[in-house]
Order: structure tokens, then sequence, then C-alpha cells
């Protein structure tokens, strides 16, 4: 079974069901697969280009073949208006135009699943990055996330295809807008006329058409597009009915950290990693010690140390680590995270970060938060990682502990152990740490020691385990301020 899982940080969805008009003030509810395999297309044509069409039928052409079923979250409708210019002379002449959405909370998790379809790990990795890379669904003010879930085996799902004869009271039938099968199109594909540019016609292909533009709906006078038809959806006829929530302080999710996006024109190189999450700690130490206005209440999980400033033990402190999710050397995103639950005043500093200074008169970097969460929120699994910064052994090695590879294997181990990581199956050595563009940095390259302490020398290395982790994860001296980072390889 393959079970897509969609997020809304906005906690709203706009769209417009087809066939329907915008001023109707109807929002589309469940989404459209017809839509779901549209947007994973576009996202494929703009973002991964590279990939060809027989990479990408993988799994569009089994998401098709079948109808999912949905699981939809607890949601309510509500709409804006808005008086929009009609571009004539009179400039006070104004259109209303009714913007309808679903309002659902950004923790609610929409699930889409299709239980005959089932996917190579290739394959649906493949999908897994799509969905990743996915910025909107539906108009652009809808801002999602999504990812591909595994191991899901008891959810209730309730949107499925119905029939007249299965609905009832509890129910409603909705069409649902979704792709013709694969087979079933190319038993009668859609011919392309001749026209007067193009004195031969041509038979337009499954994916083709799933692409048809509303231009070219126009210009061939259809009222549908040619793969796409309408299904029956039953959904509970309470679905947009919300009962008011209890919001008792202890009901809350625990808050384990944040996910910043880095936003300036000089973006640091991933060398400087650690020099950047000393600048994130000592601000955040500033700005706790504003909060609390005692130096001597600043937070443990900040410090790392304990009022009487003897260092902590067992990392139940802050792990900041400035990441690079694009690959290309430079610093876009930072994540702090913390093992234990944040408190209001902790994640209150967390969220005053807003602006790292740089030197060299470089501009100062904004913090946006991304994502609030715990750690099942905020990090993911994977069985396979590779260094993104160099690991600096905490101990050093000398002669009676084997050859420096088989000692460097047992580092490696051993750090896993401290961190509650399973021991990695396969460990393999990487000389440097490469790029997308072909560049690569040297792990002697990166700053590896804190100030007041000797530079030591860093490896990179690649982890295989049986069963997937959650990451990123950081090994390590200096694993608190990104040395010893690890980030996933999708296989």
């Amino acid at each position: 079974m393959v079970v897509i899982e969609l997020t809304f940080p906005s906690g709203r969805f706009h769209a417009t069901p087809w066939g329907r008009h915008v001023n109707e003030g109807v929002p589309e509810w469940p989404p459209s697969t017809y839509r779901m395999l549209r947007a994973l297309y576009d996202t494929w044509k703009r973002k991964r280009p590279e990939w060809d069409e027989h990479r990408v039928e993988r799994f569009l052409r089994p998401l098709a073949s079948f109808p999912p079923v949905l699981r939809l979250p607890r949601a309510s409708v509500s709409h804006t208006r808005s008086f929009l210019s009609k571009n004539e002379e009179d400039p006070l002449a104004r259109t209303l135009i009714f913007d309808a959405f679903v309002a659902l909370s950004p923790r609610s998790a929409l699930l889409i699943a299709w239980p005959e379809v089932s996917l190579d790990a290739e394959v649906q990795a493949d999908l897994d990055e799509l969905l990743s890379l996915l910025n909107f669904f539906g108009r652009s003010e809808s801002w999602v996330s999504g990812r591909v879930l595994e191991g899901i085996t008891t959810v209730d799902w309730n949107c499925a295809p119905i029939t007249a004869a299965e609905s009832g009271p509890e129910l409603e039938i909705v069409p649902v807008a979704s792709p013709v099968p694969p087979e079933e199109y190319e038993a009668h594909p859609f011919n392309i006329g001749p026209s007067a540019k193009k004195k031969k016609g041509r038979v337009l292909s499954w994916l083709d058409a799933l692409s048809y533009s509303t231009a070219d709906l126009l210009d061939s006078r259809r009222s549908e597009p040619p793969a796409m038809r309408y299904l029956n959806y039953g959904r509970r006829a309470d679905c947009f009915t919300v009962t008011p929530e209890s919001h008792a302080r202890g009901a809350a999710p625990p808050v384990q950290g944040v996910l910043y996006a880095l936003e300036c024109k000089v973006l640091p190189q991933v060398i400087t990693t650690l020099e950047v999450a000393e600048r994130v700690h000592r601000k955040l130490m500033g700005i706790h010690k504003a909060l609390v206005a005692n130096p001597v209440q600043v937070s443990p999980k900040f410090s790392g140390k304990d009022p009487s400033g003897t260092p902590l033990k067992g990392h139940g402190h802050l792990f900041i680590w400035p990441l690079d999710k694009d690959h290309d050397g430079k610093l876009d995103h930072l994540l702090v995270v913390c093992r234990q639950p944040l408190d209001l005043v902790e994640q209150m500093a967390l969220d005053r970060l807003s602006s790292l200074w740089q030197p060299d008169g470089k501009p100062d970097i904004r913090c946006v938060p991304l994502q609030w969460g715990n750690l099942g929120q905020l990090l993911r699994p994977a069985r396979k990682w590779t260094s993104a910064t160099p690991f600096v052994p905490p101990r050093h090695y000398r002669r009676g502990r084997g050859t420096l590879a088989q000692w460097l294997r047992n580092e490696l181990k051993r750090e896993c152990a401290n961190h509650g990581l399973p021991a990695p199956e396969r460990i393999t050595f990487v000389d440097q740490a490469p790029f997308g563009d072909g560049r690569s940095f040297r792990w002697l390259e990166f700053r590896r020691n804190r100030k007041g302490d000797t530079s030591r020398v860093g490896y990179g290395s690649e982890l295989g385990f049986a069963e997937p982790v959650a990451g990123p994860f950081a090994l390590g001296y200096g694993c608190h301020f990104g040395l010893g980072q690890f980030h996933a390889v999708l296989e």
C-alpha cells in the first residue's frame, strides 16, 4: 500500500472543484486525485527536469490506475471577499470575488492511500522526493508539506469511492476529478486534429493528456480534459462540523525544536557550520537572559550546564545544526532541537531569533521559522546516512587500538550508542563532502574546534543501518554545534 501524507502549514486548502465557478463559494474537499498527479507532474518538470518520462511514469501510472481512499481531518469552510479592479476607465469599478477555502489545523494530516498499489523502494523514494519539493497544492496560498508514509496499518479511512446505493444520511456523495487509468485511456486515446500551423494531427499520449492545459482545452473546445473523469466519493455529512477543543495547557503537544530558513544575499559556506552554530548559541543565550532578567536562571537546555557551571551529560540540551538542504555548499536552513520538551519561555527565545550577524561586512542573515514541532515531526527516518560535516572523534587514537580504520569504526559505533542509535551495519569512509555542482570540500577545510580548543582531525563516513533511524543526527566532538552531522541518502 502507498500512503501519502499532506499537511498545510498555513491551515488552509484553497482549491475550486472542476466544473464549479470560484464565486459559487464551494471549496474542493477531498482534494482530487487528478490535481495530485498534475501537481507531481508540474514539480517534476520544474524541479527535476533531468528525470526521464519512464522514471516518473513508474509511480504516476500505478497511482492513476486505482482510485485512492482518504483520511480527511476535521475541518471547516470559510471564505474571503475581494473587490478587484475591473481594469476599466473608472478606478472605482470593482468586481466581487469569493475565495472559498477549507480551514484545518496546521498540525492535521490528510492521508491518501492506494491499497492496491505497491512500489519498489527506489520508485517510492522518487515519489517521496517530488512530494518534498511540492511547495503548494491547489492555489498558490495553499502551502503544503508532503511525504510518503510507511508502516501504516490501522487507519479510519473516512472518504472512499461510493455508489448511490451505498450512501445514507451519514454520508454525502461528492464528484471528485480523477485521472483516467492509463490502460483505459490508451485503448481510446485522444486525437489532436490538424490545424492551420500543423498540417498533421497526432495522438496524445497518456502523460501528455494528464498535463493538458486550460489553453489546450479552450483551443480544442472541449468541456473536460481528455485524461480526466469523475468518480463519486462518499464523505461524512458532518465533515465540516468542528467540535470545540479544550486548550488545557497539559494537553498541548510538546515542542522540541524549530526549523528555520536562512535568507541572505551572501549565505555562509558549509565549512563555517561550527562558527554559525556558535553565533546562534550566543544569541539564544542573550535572548533568554533578557527574557528571564536573571543570568543565573538561564535554561540549562540553552547553556548546556547546570546551575553550578558543570557541563551536562546525556545530551539533554540543544542541538544547533546549520543545514545545506539543497547541497550547493551554502547553509540555507537551521534546525534547533532538544530531546527534552521546551517550556514557553524557551520557545519564546527561539521565536525571537530573527537574524544572525556575519563578519567581514557581510549582510545579516534572516532566520525565518518554517516548522515547530516534536522530534517525530522535525526528523525523518532513513537507513543510509552520509557525512555533511566532519566527524571528530572525542577520544584520541593511539597504538594498541587496532588500525585507524578499525578504531574509527569502533568510535562511530560507540557514539551511536551514546546517542541512542543502533549500531550501523555498514561503515564506509568518504574523503570529502561533494555538492551538486561538482564542487567538494575536504574535511580539513571545515572549522573543527570551538574557541579555546585545539583543532582536531575530522573524518567523513557513510553509515548503513538495518532499520530506519531518524535524522539528521550528529556524532562526536561538537555534535551540538553541527560537527559530525549526517544527512540522509535516498536509496
